[in-house]
């Protein structure tokens, strides 16, 4: 039986087994140590018997060897047909040459010179060379040849005993090995139902019964006592299991209400937003009246600095109509893409100073800059001052220039260049002090932002206002 296969036969099977096997195995190489002793005992014994033979006979054989009577030798020999393992004999003389042979069956074999003495087995014989002495000298030798027949067969004979020495042995230990196996076969099979039982119906509260005190009842307490602990978490999880679901239930509940109020929050931010641009709308278009308005009243007044005033506030309106009018467009209400609204701006001023873009021109260069309306407006109505009095002042009697407006981020602030390539501001013009409504609301104006301004008139004149995000 192969190994896989004998581990997966019942534990039965394999106790059964395993005691026959060891049983039989040991009882094997019991008789085979006994038939082995005995056969070594046998061949040792049958050496001093054909030993003292030889000699008996060897001593008969002197008169012969000194005689040279091959006769007398001959029949000396012939009374080794009582010895029936007997197979052949032969006497030699002194000097090695055949004397006398003896053949249980002719034709039968005699070496044709003694060997030195001795003996040897062969596959079935036994071979054995003495000499023959008289007062101690060397007068022939003999040889003697038997068979091992008697050896053989006791060693049948044992062999038979033991097969059913074996056999019985067998037997009586399958019987008592029966009997006993179940000591510990019992208790292991008993736990596997029960683990069997606990496996398939999931009943933790099974206990497996213990029997003994032995390694088997410590594997039984050892697994009651994790059926214990099992059954302990089970319980454990099965609550925790149940809380879980009730917390679920009350989540499930909470989401409910959490969307609900969401859905009500959102549908209210959209009401707002729709509100919030209906306002900037109405905002830009109020501011838009103010600016038309302005421009009616301007149509009624002959005095060019009263008509001026009446420009530049009309430009600080539409700024600012301009950011509401963004933030109506814009998906976020709160916030203003700058970029776009400077440009738009700047030309807005372009358009009402009526300045030719062939003597005057206007390159930007704006960061992508989102500002809030707190600080969209302020930094609008800065850009439209500035840019206004470049426009009035930098270019006197169609000179031409550039204006540059740049917008760019530095650390966490703003950069914001207005400059021009004009006349420049006279020098006696205090940017503080200075008596410009222009530059006054310049002024407040960065001050609101709570940032810095600062004043160059080297090639023109350049405001640089620097304020946090």
């Amino acid at each position: 039986m192969s190994i896989p296969r004998f581990r997966n036969i019942s534990i039965k099977r394999k106790m059964t087994l395993i005691i026959m096997l060891t049983t039989s195995i040991a009882l094997l190489l019991s008789c085979v140590a006994m038939i082995t002793y005995d056969w070594f005992l046998s061949k040792q014994s049958l050496t001093r018997r054909i030993d003292t033979l030889a000699e008996i006979i060897g001593q008969n054989s002197t008169a012969a060897l000194i005689f040279d009577d091959p006769g007398n030798a001959a029949e000396i020999l012939e009374a080794l047909r009582t010895e029936s393992h007997v197979v052949s004999a032969s006497i030699y003389t002194d000097d090695g040459s055949l004397f006398a042979k003896y053949y249980r069956n002719p034709p039968g074999f005699s070496p044709d010179r003694p060997e030195p003495d001795g003996y040897r087995f062969d596959e079935n014989h036994l071979l054995l060379f003495r000499s023959i002495l008289l007062d101690g000298d060397r007068i022939g030798a003999i040889f003697i040849q038997t068979d091992l027949k008697e050896m053989q067969d006791r060693l049948q004979r044992y062999v038979g005993i033991v097969v059913l020495f074996v056999l019985i042995s067998s037997l009586v230990a399958f019987l008592v090995g029966s009997r006993l196996r179940d000591l510990i076969s019992t208790p292991i099979l008993r736990l596997t139902d029960t683990m069997r039982e606990v496996s398939e119906e999931k009943n933790y509260s099974a206990r497996a019964e213990k029997q003994s005190d032995d390694e088997i009842g410590v594997l039984i307490d050892g697994f009651n006592a994790m059926l214990t602990q099992i059954q302990d978490r089970d319980a454990a999880l099965q609550q925790a299991r149940d809380e879980l679901a009730l917390r679920a239930q009350e989540l499930q509940i909470e989401l409910l209400e959490r969307e609900r109020i969401e859905a009500q929050i959102k549908a209210s931010l959209q009401e707002k937003e729709v509100l919030l641009k209906e306002i900037h709308h109405r905002v830009k278009n109020n501011l838009q009246v103010i600016s038309s308005l302005l421009d009616l009243q301007a149509n009624h007044i002959h005095d060019e600095r009263t008509i001026e005033m009446f420009r530049d506030s009309q430009n600080r309106v539409s700024s600012m109509g301009l950011i509401h009018e963004r933030l109506y467009q814009a998906e976020d209400l709160a916030r203003i893409d700058f970029a776009d609204y400077i440009r738009d701006l700047a030309n807005n001023l372009f358009y009402s100073y009526s300045v030719d873009a062939a003597y005057v021109t206007l390159a930007t260069h704006v960061d992508d800059v989102v500002l809030d309306v707190d600080r969209g407006i302020p930094c609008g109505l800065i850009i439209n001052e500035l840019v206004s009095n470049s426009l009035k002042y930098a270019f006197p009697n169609g000179q031409k220039g550039e204006i540059h407006i740049d917008l760019h981020h530095r650390d966490e602030q703003l950069l914001l260049v207005v400059r021009d390539d004009g006349v420049g501001i006279p020098d006696g013009i205090d940017l503080q002090h200075t008596p410009s409504l222009g530059l006054k609301l310049v002024n407040t104006l960065v001050r609101q932002l709570k940032g810095k301004i600062a004043l160059e008139r080297k090639n023109g004149t350049k405001f640089t206002i620097e304020f946090a995000v």
